[in-house]
């Protein structure tokens, strides 16, 4: 699908001993942190093309001469820190840069976030911690677990009403009543509504939400999620990379979780901010979320969980209903619902297949997220969404600049933040959206996130177990990654490079596996409000992260770079 991307390398090694050069990182085991020998090395690079990527090498102190000849060219750094810990780099050189450039260090305590949408709920993500305890659960275990009451399995027939549990405290469940129930003569979707958030005239329901969920709304919401023909829903587009989202496999292996029955049930609630915890808000908060906890037996979680065994969603109903004057499925928010209905498709297939079948235990939180937000850059066309992106779904270009929507506004502003590390706001969400862009746009579409879910790794050996697996990513390391991560959002302003990683190719790059052809549509981190953070004075490269520098603009001559660094962080060259 995608051309080979390699990176060309001039290289002039002086006579010391230069250890780890071109990168260092994993080959698909553990990553640890070597004892790192000083090393010194001189690389000499000439400046020839329209634009240019050198690798200037992973020694503690690298000289580097630069011939850029007459014709002035914009000179950047990326240092790329393999390393599991923080790497301060210092780095000199007699060329000017921009005042307008200057930009400071972002560290994980300065993240710039905006509390606009949000995913899980801290209680599900308090409970994520404890499954692997959950799983490891022996029978005499189970037996002896405190046996607590479960919400009666009512029928999924329309019209019928039962209580749900929403929380750990199962003291406080919802009334809901089944909206709608449709099968594809495979898989059945019940969806439910409590019954304060739904308003039908005659049906002797008051809602009680500043928005309130119809019967219009909940029938295009099963349309866009499951319909009887094959290839044209949430469904069938997420399924077709990943697998089926439960089976008798689960209940086979552990006897603590619940039977297959082919159905999926979304349930429309007000789920209250993170926050606070603050209902009834139509214009942000937690969207939606899968909760593992219900495809437990509820007697087997000591009583903690309030499942309601079944395999199921919930989604904001206030968000869900707040359209505009006339609501329509193609307005923000209920699009937003949408869009997370494909994220969280993507966490409870993973549960299931990754989990269960594969480790019996969590998948770094960093790993699953870029899954589920890759789902969304996925399916964005065929749900008629904007996308991560924020481009219009039907312009395959990278759009027009000054873009202050998607997810590409906040990356930039983040864009030194640890890849691996995990902190729960939005800038996390933004990175791992931006590396799983580059994953799907530079190593086989979405046969890598097929790849990435289905092995037996939980961390960033599942990104290269999945890359190598594909035609261009043959030999490929962790650290290579990294660094061509940093290279080619660097370069997305770029289209049509050779032997480069890329974002940009000007249209739609096609990616057909199975029964689907998903279309991703071009990104250019300089089309975006703001632009991406470059800084002009050196700083602490994160662990596993990227650290952006500008060398000055319009270089012409020769001149010397010298980096301090910690034998671990690549440190590349462009010249643009």
């Amino acid at each position: 699908m995608m051309r080979s991307k390699l990176l060309s390398t001039v290289l002039s090694i002086g006579a010391l001993t230069l250890v780890g050069c071109g990168g260092g990182g994993d080959s698909g085991t553990a990553v640890t942190d070597p004892v790192i020998v000083p090393t010194e090395i001189d690389v000499n690079v000439t400046i020839t093309g329209d634009y240019q990527v050198e690798s200037l090498g992973t020694a503690t102190t690298i000289n580097t001469n630069v011939s850029v000849g007459n014709t002035p060219k914009s000179l950047y750094l990326v240092l790329s820190n393999s390393a599991t810990t923080s790497a301060t780099s210092t780095i000199t050189h007699n060329a000017k840069v921009t005042t307008a450039a200057q930009s400071k260090t972002v560290s994980p305590a300065e993240v710039k976030d905006t509390p606009h949408i949000l995913r899980h709920p801290q209680y599900v993500e308090d409970f994520n911690a404890q499954i692997g305890t959950l799983l490891s659960k022996t029978e005499v275990d189970q037996f002896q677990a405190k046996t607590i009451a479960v919400p009666e399995k009512m029928e999924d027939i329309v019209g019928n009403r039962t209580t749900f549990y929403l929380s750990s405290d199962t003291s406080l469940p919802t009334s809901a009543t089944a909206r709608k129930v449709v099968s594809d003569g495979v898989i059945t979707l019940n969806i439910w509504v409590s019954d304060d958030s739904y308003d039908e005239s005659g049906s002797g329901i008051q809602c009680q939400k500043v928005k309130c969920v119809t019967s219009v709304m909940v029938d295009e919401l099963a349309n866009m999620f499951l319909m009887k023909d094959p290839n044209n829903d949430i469904y069938d587009w997420v399924t077709n990379v990943y697998g089926e989202e439960w089976g008798s496999d689960a209940e086979n292996k552990y006897s603590n979780l619940i039977s297959d029955n082919n159905q999926i049930t979304i349930l429309l609630t007000d789920i209250p901010n993170r926050e606070a915890p603050v209902y009834n808000t139509p214009n942000g908060g937690v969207i939606g979320f899968f909760w593992a906890k219900d495809n437990f037996i509820a007697s087997s979680t000591d009583g903690t969980t309030g499942s309601n065994e079944r395999v199921m969603f919930y989604i904001d109903s206030v968000m869900f209903a707040n359209g505009e004057t006339t609501w329509s499925i193609d307005d923000y928010w209920p699009k937003e619902v949408v869009s997370t209905l494909a994220h969280e498709f993507q966490h409870m297939i993973h549960f299931y297949q990754k989990t269960i079948l594969r480790i019996n235990e969590n998948t770094e939180t960093w790993l699953n997220e870029m899954l589920s937000e890759s789902t969304e850059d996925l399916v964005a066309t065929k749900i008629r969404h904007i996308g991560p992106r924020g481009v219009d779904y039907l312009d395959g270009s990278a759009g027009d600049p000054g873009n202050t929507l998607g997810r590409y506004p906040l990356f930039n502003e983040n864009n030194t933040l640890s890849l691996t590390a995990w902190n729960g706001v939005l800038a996390d969400y933004s990175k791992v959206n931006a590396f799983g862009a580059y994953l799907l746009r530079n190593y086989g579409g979405a046969q890598v996130l097929h790849d990435i879910m289905h092995n037996a790794y939980i961390d960033e050996n599942a990104v290269v177990y999945a890359v190598k697996k594909s035609p261009e990513g043959t030999g490929k390391t962790f650290s290579d990654l990294l660094s061509e991560w940093g290279i080619a959002v660097m370069l997305s302003d770029h289209i049509d490079l050779i032997d480069t990683p890329e974002y940009n190719t000007g249209d739609f790059t096609l990616s057909t596996y199975n029964n689907s052809t998903y279309e991703l549509g071009s990104i250019n981190f300089f089309n975006y409000d703001p632009l991406p953070t470059i800084q002009t004075t050196s700083g602490t490269v994160q662990p596993q992260g990227n650290y952006y520098y500008k060398i000055g603009d319009n270089v012409t001559g020769d001149f010397n770079i010298t980096l301090e660094l910690n034998g671990q962080t690549e440190a590349t060259l462009i010249a643009k």
